[in-house]
This record gives structure tokens, C-alpha cells and sequence, in this order.
């Protein structure tokens, strides 16, 4: 029997925190440096359309690579990763020109920086199927706080210096990435950095979808879950000019979205601990509705406000459940390409919402376009909740068509 491992919480915090930090620059600051080179707002929302699209489906391949290979590893692949989302910066920081070079290399960001999170989510099923003991809650938690950090801090060095703080800091945290990931990998077990010990690999990503039909489902709530949750985050400006604030308000109301959300991810494992993740999934996938509802009926700063409160039970609590419940729901062998779906769908969600959207606020106004996310919202909940695995009870409905 193998000796449980020391915890690596710490070294994976610092893994969560340099990936959303960056996450933060590349894509929440997308804006700042696009639209200050003098990029339209359509182009922008290309770039941020195709780099998320283009990264949700790397790192779903390479997970599916991972899964079937003999090779491949999640920490053999993660440092040509890394360095490729360098290289994708650098051009951006030395030639900050209105180009098509430009274009493509924030695409290219985007897309690299979204792909490595595919392999920090195996990271962490390969660490804990090696005995190693990691609290995912409290290592997110500590990812999101570091996004509000440097969210803020960003804003006021860009006002003091230029955009080019943008690629800069984008360069500077793949290579906090480099060594977060060079950290945690000295703690992992040599087997957990080598390919798993197993006659049994992972399928297709098609044979994998057909053998787990239940999750796919699942996988088809959450991104409609998701449509329906950034159609209000992306365009929190549009709702809160409906109820009387301004992008100051705006701000004040994204810090407080924030504060609601981390506390509950630093404290799931201690709040959580011994708990059903699939339990605390459905009871996240119905407060998405409620909270839904709760805007959608908001018309002052206060309500709105107060409906903002039903985050934690939300957004905060799929996030922390969703990577255990995957973890226990799906095979080892298939953990790298499952964990990686499940954070592709609500990529697929914001892509969605950032397309369709904009069109929706424009046409049918604020008021029907949330009574709109509200019927989404509402379909995603109902689906989502017939994905969910019964404890004990996997999903085995191809085997038995066979």
C-alpha cells in the first residue's frame, strides 16, 4: 500500500494563482490593448471569439492525447506550452502596432493560455491518484483573489504608464507559470510524472462521449449554464445602466461579485469536507436559476446587488465541486480529457454569450434579454441536473447497448 503523500496545496496555489493571473491579462485586459491600438470593437470581440474557441479545443486534444498515450504526460507537455504563450506575448510587447501580426499573436495568447489550464486540471487528478493530498477549493479561491489583485493593480499601471504593460506582464507571468509548474513537479511522486502504470488507456474523445452519456449531458447543462451567466457578466455595464449606476458602479458590483465568490472557494474543503461533490452540484445548478431570476427582477443598485449574494451558492460552488465530482464520476484513465471538457463548456458558454449577446441587448432590450438568459438558465439547470451521477453508480448505459 503506497504511503499517503505530504499536502501540495501550497505548490498548487501558486499554480492556480499564476494561471489567473495571466488568464486576468490575456483576456480581461484583451480590451485595453486591442481598443488602444486602435482596434474596433468587432474586432476584438474576433479575437476573443476565435483565441477562446481555438483554446478550448488544444487543450481538449491534448488531454485526449494524454489519456491515450503511453508518453505523453500532463507534465512532459506543459513546459512547451508554456513557452509557446511566450512567444505568443513577445511579438505583441516589441512591435505594439495596429497589424495583422497583432491579431494573430493575441489570438495565439489567448488560445495557449486557455489550453494550460487543461493540463493544470490534470495535474492535480494526477496528483491525487498518486496519493498526494491537494485542496482544490482553497488553491482556486486563492486563483480568484489573485485575479481581483491584479485586476486592480493593472488598471492603475496602465493608467500610469502604457499598453505595453499589458504584453509585459503577460511575459513576466508565463514565467511565474514556469515556475509554479517546475515547483509542484519536484513535490509530484515519480510515477505521477511519468505515463500511468496501466494496461487500460484512455478512449477517443467520440468513443469517450459514447460511453459516457450521462456526463455529456452534463457537459450540455453547464454550457448553457454558462451562455446564460455571461450573458449578464459580459454585459454587466448594459445591466447596471438599467438600474441606475454607472461603470464606477459597475466596478463597485464586480469587487463585490468577487468578495462573494472567494470566500467559499478557500473554505469548501473545511465547509464541504466529506460531503457529495454531485450533491453540492445540483445545488449549485439550481441556484444558477434563482439567481437568474433574482436579476432579472432587479431595477435599483440594491437588488441587484443583493441577487449578486446567490454567486456563492452558484458560480462559486460548480467551481470548487465540478473538478472533484469529475474526478469521481469518471475513470482515471479518462480524467484528462473529462476535466478538460467540463472547463471547455463554460468557455463554449462565454463564446456564446459573447456572440449572441450583444445582438440580444441591442434588439430586445435589458429587460428581455435577462428574462431570455432566464429561460437559458432555466433549460441548462433542468439538463445539467439529469447528467449528474448517482453516487456509486456510474454511468454504463453503452456497455450494456453492447
Amino acid at each position: 500500500m503506497k504511503q499517503p503523500q505530504p499536502s501540495l496545496t501550497a505548490f498548487y496555489s501558486l499554480v492556480q494563482s499564476s494561471f489567473w493571473m495571466n488568464f486576468c491579462t490575456a483576456v480581461s485586459f484583451a480590451s485595453v490593448y486591442l481598443l488602444g491600438l486602435g482596434y474596433s470593437n468587432s474586432s476584438l470581440g474576433i479575437v476573443l471569439a476565435a483565441g477562446n474557441l481555438l483554446g478550448a479545443v488544444l487543450g481538449t486534444e491534448l488531454s485526449s492525447q494524454i489519456d491515450r498515450s503511453e508518453k505523453l504526460t500532463a507534465s512532459s507537455l506543459m513546459l512547451p506550452l508554456l513557452i509557446l504563450q511566450c512567444a505568443a506575448v513577445l511579438p505583441l510587447l516589441l512591435f505594439p502596432v495596429k497589424s495583422a501580426a497583432t491579431v494573430v499573436s493575441y489570438t495565439l495568447y489567448i488560445c495557449f493560455t486557455i489550453a494550460v489550464n487543461s493540463l493544470n486540471l490534470k495535474l492535480y487528478t494526477d496528483a491525487l491518484h498518486h496519493g498526494c493530498r491537494i485542496d482544490y477549493g482553497f488553491a482556486r479561491g486563492l486563483g480568484s483573489s489573485a485575479y481581483v489583485l491584479l485586476s486592480m493593480l493593472l488598471g492603475v499601471i496602465i493608467e500610469g504608464t502604457s499598453i505595453r504593460s499589458v504584453p509585459l506582464f503577460g511575459l513576466l507571468l508565463g514565467l511565474l507559470q514556469m515556475l509554479a509548474f517546475s515547483l509542484i513537479r519536484r513535490k509530484l511522486p515519480a510515477d505521477a510524472s511519468s505515463p500511468g502504470k496501466t494496461d487500460q488507456r484512455g478512449v477517443s474523445l467520440p468513443v469517450f462521449v459514447g460511453k459516457n452519456r450521462k456526463f455529456t449531458v452534463l457537459l450540455c447543462g453547464i454550457a448553457l449554464l454558462f451562455f446564460a451567466h455571461n450573458i449578464v457578466v459580459n454585459f454587466l455595464i448594459n445591466i447596471t445602466r438599467f438600474v441606475g449606476g454607472d461603470t464606477s458602479t459597475m466596478g463597485l458590483i464586480n469587487g463585490f461579485m468577487a468578495a462573494v465568490e472567494i470566500p467559499v472557494l478557500l473554505l469548501y474543503e473545511r465547509l464541504f469536507s466529506g460531503k457529495d461533490p454531485a450533491k453540492l452540484l445540483r445545488i449549485a445548478f439550481v441556484f444558477f436559476f434563482f439567481k437568474s431570476i433574482a436579476i432579472a427582477l432587479s431595477r435599483t443598485i440594491p437588488t441587484l446587488s443583493a441577487a449578486f449574494l446567490l454567486q456563492a451558492p452558484s458560480f462559486a460552488l460548480e467551481a470548487a465541486a465540478i473538478v472533484p465530482y469529475v474526478d469521481q464520476a469518471i475513470r482515471y484513465e479518462d480524467s484528462a480529457k473529462a476535466q478538460s471538457l467540463a472547463f471547455t463548456m463554460t468557455t463554449v458558454g462565454s463564446v456564446l454569450a459573447s456572440m449572441i449577446g450583444g445582438i440580444l441587448y441591442d434588439r430586445a432590450g435589458v429587460g428581455s434579454t435577462l428574462w431570455i438568459s432566464c429561460a437559458i438558465c432555466a433549460c441548462g439547470s433542468a439538463i445539467a441536473l439529469l447528467g449528474m451521477e448517482t453516487k456509486g453508480e456510474p454511468d454504463r448505459q453503452a456497455d450494456i447497448l453492447k
